[in-house]
């Protein structure tokens, strides 16, 4: 046996072990999507390290007993891995490179030739957000945020408002919906073709339950779209039950 051959397995088979374990940590501790290609890959890289482990073992004997396992060991682990990181790019692009789905539609408006953001809008994802946010800067639209972040907003430009959610004095209890919907509608009244965005749907519920923040959103979508605005809503489908999220998608359309 070569020591340098061996030397080589090993090192092989501690660095999938070490895979293995990375992604085990992190089993749980994203959105039901990203979770389950985390599994995929833990069980693809198990496959590759029993090959690895059977390599080790014919450094010393046995070679032509473990010839076929490793074969489709290595084969099934490298088409899994290949599937892992070609999903994982496609759930990237899905998630942070802008999309065209905005669906900014070019209107004239009497004050200049921007283009008009339409519609109501949902999008089940927080990572999301900073892209879309980008998006609407280029467009150079008026925005309303009503928020737990402030400071994500603080590069729009003087048209915009941020109202803050929470329960100091500085901001709008999420209890207030009333006040939440009031600025609102002040904002848009002095302002064509604004953009509502909602990204702390999920503060909201905490304070509220779900038909009373339904509610709240309807009242808000329908007075925008009556008006000729836009209407973006984040949340985090974790939060929402099968039937809740189905209930946000017969008023809004994904992103």
């Amino acid at each position: 046996m070569d020591w340098y051959v061996f030397l080589g397995d090993t090192v092989l088979a501690l660095a999938i072990a070490y895979a293995i374990f990375f992604m085990y940590r992190r089993l749980g501790k994203y959105d039901p999507e990203l979770d389950v290609l985390i599994r995929y890959s833990i069980v693809f890289l198990v496959v590759g390290e029993a090959g690895r482990i059977t390599d080790i073992i014919d450094d010393f004997c046995c070679f032509d007993v473990f010839r076929f396992f490793q074969w489709t060991a290595y084969f099934v682990s490298i088409v899994g891995i290949i599937y892992s990181i070609v999903h994982y790019i496609s759930i990237f692009e899905k998630r942070y490179v802008p999309t065209v789905k905005l669906d900014i539609r070019k209107k004239q408006k009497p004050e200049g030739n921007n283009s008009l953001l339409s519609g109501a809008y949902i999008i089940f994802s927080k990572y999301r957000l900073a892209d879309i946010l980008e998006i609407l800067k280029t467009t150079q639209l008026p925005v309303i945020a009503l928020t737990r972040f402030p400071d994500v907003y603080s590069s729009f430009g003087e048209s915009s408002e941020v109202v803050w959610i929470t329960q100091l004095p500085a901001g709008i209890s999420p209890t207030s919906l009333h006040v939440i919907q009031g600025k609102v509608v002040e904002f848009l009244e002095e302002r064509r073709g604004a953009v509502v965005v909602v990204d702390c749907v999920e503060y909201l519920l905490l304070y509220n339950d779900f038909k009373t923040v339904v509610k709240f959103l309807l009242a808000l979508k329908d007075y925008i779209m009556a008006s000729g605005n836009a209407f973006i809503v984040f949340v985090d489908d974790t939060v929402l039950s099968p039937q809740e999220r189905s209930l946000l998608l017969k008023e809004f359309e994904p992103l």
